[in-house]
């Protein structure tokens, strides 16, 4: 049901972010980009809650304790409330502010540009209240019900597009004023469905003084990591804006559009991963708990490897074929993006979740989140120097690597991950793979003189081929692919 969701979800993202362009332009769409970046710099506080509440509701799902899972669920929308109105708060505070006197905007677009900020606000603290209710349907497995709400959001998102183009009204402040309509009949779908179905959703004020100690200590700590991936995507957003302008806004803005609906298979196959991790740690199966971590990773890495390589290698020419007007640097953007992302994938969010999962993320935070922080100070210093865009890109690959390798170091030294297990059952098929399938189809690609529907067709089913051989012959062991193969036989004969 996820997959399903999903290539509808990336059906209707292409199509609504070529007509959004279109409509809206390069400079206002890096505006709204931009602008709502300014709202995410608050998100570290929704985020980090966020993450407690997942692991708190599905540990104590778990342990099987129904009173205490009620009383998590009330705690977390308690806080919530109060963190939505702490962001509203500190936005209009700060953030006004630094709109009107630090971004670049083009003077005739900066009331737009307040109105987006406005309704960004509002859309945002819609996310904040609906957290409790989405974690609750994670913890509980239900991803059909996730699947199917989430299709209905994708259906909303094109309605977006259909009344952008007829309303008459500035198209920047209507798209805004629409996003943040579409957030609210969503979170109130995630609400119902939780009121009906599980008991310990009951909203009801309460004091354990333990309990949000607990939680809301959790969540501190956990502020390190939020803050650090803040920084590394709109921190650097922002300094891209104040260096160079909108128009490179708008070029990243497209890139992560793309990378991000790829990379959505990967997070819904983690999605269906991460509770059962969690609750293994829960009954002390930590050996269950490794192998099913590393064949996250693993997984996470070859589905994500199959869908952007065939992508990757004709990129320019469906950009082209995709976007009326391609903002310049949108393709190698793209690509170093989506490099980050294999890479973060082979040391990612299994073994976050499962160090989430001991519950002991002090040291863990402070270290990899300083180091992911470095990603702003080192692009503010290549830029100031004259360097590319491009550099700062670059950068952000090599320190995914660096807090990648601490991550694990960290999973090795806190729960007792084997090394040598690692090396042989993540790092090594994950190399085999990659080396093997990607010269042939770029060879490929360089002999070509010119590129038409068709080669872009042949190198990427080509491309795709070569991929599945090398993961079914060299990434998967023999137990895992004769499983496969019985889950394909056995769907043939139904």
């Amino acid at each position: 049901m996820l997959y399903f969701r999903m290539l509808l979800i990336m059906a209707v993202s292409f199509y609504t972010t070529r007509i959004v362009l279109k409509k809206l332009g390069i400079v206002d769409y890096g505006i709204y980009d931009v602008v709502g970046g300014v709202v995410m710099m608050f998100s570290f506080l929704n985020s980090s809650m966020s993450s407690a509440t997942q692991r708190y509701l599905t540990f104590e799902l778990g342990k099987g304790d129904k009173i205490r899972l009620g009383k998590i669920f009330s705690a977390a929308l308690n806080i919530h409330i109060v963190i939505a109105i702490l962001i509203i708060i500190l936005v209009e505070a700060i953030g006004v502010w630094f709109l009107n006197t630090r971004m670049k905007i083009p003077p005739d677009r900066l009331v737009a540009a307040n109105w987006v900020l406005q309704f960004s606000i509002l859309t945002f603290c819609t996310n904040v209240l609906q957290v409790p209710f989405n974690a609750t349907l994670v913890a509980h497995e239900k991803m059909d019900i996730y699947a199917y709400i989430s299709v209905v959001e994708a259906f909303l998102k094109l309605a977006i597009v259909f009344m952008l183009t007829l309303l008459p009204f500035d198209k920047l402040i209507v798209y805004s004023i629409l996003v943040f309509v579409v957030q609210c009949i969503v979170r109130g779908m995630y609400q119902a469905y939780c009121y009906r179905n599980f008991s310990e959703c009951q909203f009801r004020l309460f004091w354990d003084k333990k309990l949000y100690r607990e939680m809301t200590s959790f969540a501190g700590w956990n502020i390190f990591g939020s803050l650090a991936w803040l920084i590394r995507g709109v921190g650097v957003n922002i300094i891209l804006n104040i260096f160079i302008g909108p128009a490179i806004n708008a070029a990243r803005g497209v890139a992560n559009h793309v990378s991000g609906t790829l990379s959505g298979f990967v997070s819904n196959f983690t999605l269906a991963l991460n509770p059962q991790i969690t609750k293994n740690y829960a009954i002390g199966d930590i050996q269950g708990m490794e192998t099913l971590t590393y064949r996250g990773l693993k997984f996470s890495y070859f589905l994500l490897f199959l869908l952007t390589f065939p992508i990757l290698i004709n990129i320019n020419y469906l950009l082209g074929l995709w976007l009326v007007e391609v903002p310049e640097y949108s393709a190698i953007f793209l690509i170093l993006i989506v490099i980050d992302t294999l890479v973060g994938n082979i040391f990612g969010t299994p073994l976050m979740t499962a160090l989430m999962a001991t519950g002991n993320i002090k040291r863990y935070q402070i270290v990899v989140s300083l180091c992911l922080m470095t990603i702003l100070p080192l692009s503010c210093v290549a830029l100031y120097l004259g360097y590319s865009p491009i550099a700062v890109f670059v950068l952000s690959v090599i320190i995914t690597l660096i807090a990648g390798i601490v991550r694990f170091l960290f999973c090795s030294y806190q729960i007792g991950f084997s090394i040598l297990v690692f090396v042989k059952q993540v790092l090594l098929p994950v190399f085999c793979v990659t080396m093997v399938a990607v010269p042939v189809p770029l060879l490929l690609k360089h002999k070509m003189a010119h590129e038409t529907i068709l080669s872009v067709v042949l190198t990427s089913l080509i491309a795709l081929v070569i991929g599945l051989c090398s993961i079914m012959f060299l990434g998967l062991t023999t137990g895992e692919r004769t499983r496969i193969y019985k889950i394909i036989l056995s769907k043939i004969k139904k």
